[in-house]
């Protein structure tokens, strides 16, 4: 991801960027369905112990990351945009259907939180921290060093939202609250 000092960030820019990392991180799940369809085609018989789980864990990982990110997108995302247009006199003040935008932040919190334990753990299981088997090809590296890579970018995301973006939106909601 880019290293621009998202601290200085207004809220639009940091919803923009945040769809963005949602869109790369879909394109990144679906090359490493690719990668593991070559993999299994040139390793299967071979490296059953570990291409047999993967290819159960990452199409239930993208399924789980891509509802994570469409609730991300319908719900609070959404919310931070009518509060930015509010403050800035663009729009009507944003009622919350859940009474706060709290509620929503713990619930991505709890799945940031499964992702990080539950799913890099599991994924550090099947590949045994990613430490290629001997005689492994190119198609079974590039997908290691691509398994890699969605976590280094998904660390990063939760990263940047649970540091930057939801402390920004919950203190923007409590200057708002009592704005008319």
């Amino acid at each position: 991801m880019d290293r621009k000092n998202w601290l200085d960030a207004s809220e639009i820019e940091l919803v923009e960027h945040i769809e963005k990392q949602h869109r790369q991180m879909t394109e990144k799940f679906l090359n490493a369905q690719t990668l593991l369809t070559v993999a299994i085609e040139q390793h299967n018989d071979q490296f059953s112990d570990i291409l047999g789980p993967l290819q159960e864990f990452v199409p239930e990982f993208k399924t789980k990351m891509e509802a994570h990110f469409g609730s991300e997108e319908k719900v609070l995302l959404p919310y931070i945009r009518q509060m930015d247009n509010f403050n800035k006199g663009k729009g009507e003040k944003p009622v919350f259907h859940t009474g706060s935008i709290k509620n929503p932040i713990s619930r991505m919190e709890y799945e940031h939180d499964l992702t990080e334990t539950v799913m890099f753990n599991k994924i550090h299981s099947i590949t045994g921290d990613y430490n290629l088997p001997p005689d492994s090809s190119d198609a079974l590296k590039t997908l290691y060093d691509g398994l890699k890579d969605i976590e280094k970018n998904l660390s990063e995301h939760i990263h940047l939202e649970h540091n930057v973006l939801f402390p920004l939106a919950i203190e923007l909601e409590l200057q708002l609250m009592h704005k008319k």
